[in-house]
């Protein structure tokens, strides 16, 4: 799964407590219907030939002295399977980060410092995601949800998967499902109504100093109207291309 292999590059993640935090002394975990909640989830987005979505995330971070404060941004993907191509951006108040991919290649690109890096990867979608997460060590969440297998990701090397009830946020119904695993404990919550699609992911350290977490918020929209010209990375102005360290080395 994407998520653990992510956490330690995200810094540290964050959670809300608005008013009062006592519910989850009501809440009990049930096994029953928790793989079942995540296989839909993960057919449902096998089944979209193309899709966007918007997301506003929360991390925290811990200062030199202890202090854990908060970091926001806004991040958007684009997925295209029948074109073969994805873009994510993300962007917080440091600049812009994003991933492409298609025809082809995939390429980063930062903004802060103004340069990118490209390298060739015909092995589709998937395969420049894996790339992107195992070989770059990109912090991207989203890009769990990009798999054909979405379900066989979020289960590999679960300690337990659980299911808490239904949740309510932002005015819509959702399973809330617990994934535990040896560093982090990972909660999603399912659309209960409509297609079954993720609207909240949340990531916790168990054993990092103050447990950070994050939280990111989805919309999905799964009939978007692309411009197809928005899959190409066009470098900007005074952009510098780099190559990747590892491709240095070779």
């Amino acid at each position: 799964m994407i998520i653990r292999k992510l956490f330690h590059h995200a810094g540290a993640l964050t959670a809300l407590c608005v008013l009062t935090c006592s519910p989850s002394g009501n809440v009990h975990a049930q096994d029953d219907g928790a793989t079942e909640f995540l296989n839909q989830m993960g057919e449902a987005i096998a089944g979209l030939d193309e899709f966007i979505v918007t997301g506003d995330g929360y991390t925290d971070d811990r200062l030199d002295a202890g202090q854990i404060i908060e970091h926001s941004m806004d991040v958007t993907m684009r997925v295209s399977r029948p074109g073969g191509a994805m873009r994510i951006t993300n962007i917080d108040s440091e600049g812009t980060k994003e991933i492409y991919y298609g025809d082809g290649d995939l390429t980063v690109f930062n903004t802060t410092g103004n340069f990118y890096a490209q390298r060739n990867m015909p092995e589709g979608i998937d395969a420049a995601a894996e790339f992107a997460v195992n070989e770059l060590g990109i912090d991207a969440p989203m890009l769990d949800f990009v798999f054909n297998d979405v379900a066989d990701h979020f289960l590999e090397d679960a300690e337990s998967v659980d299911y808490f009830g239904l949740s309510l946020f932002r005015g819509k119904t959702y399973h809330q499902i617990g994934i535990r695993y040896p560093e982090i404990d990972v909660q999603v919550w399912i659309a209960a109504e409509g297609e079954p699609l993720p609207g909240k992911l949340a990531i916790s350290s168990k054993w990092e100093a103050g447990s950070p977490r994050s939280i990111f918020f989805f919309s999905w929209d799964t009939s978007p109207d692309f411009d197809r010209s928005g899959f190409a990375f066009e470098p900007p102005e005074g952009s510098a291309r780099i190559a990747f360290e590892f491709d240095v080395d070779q």
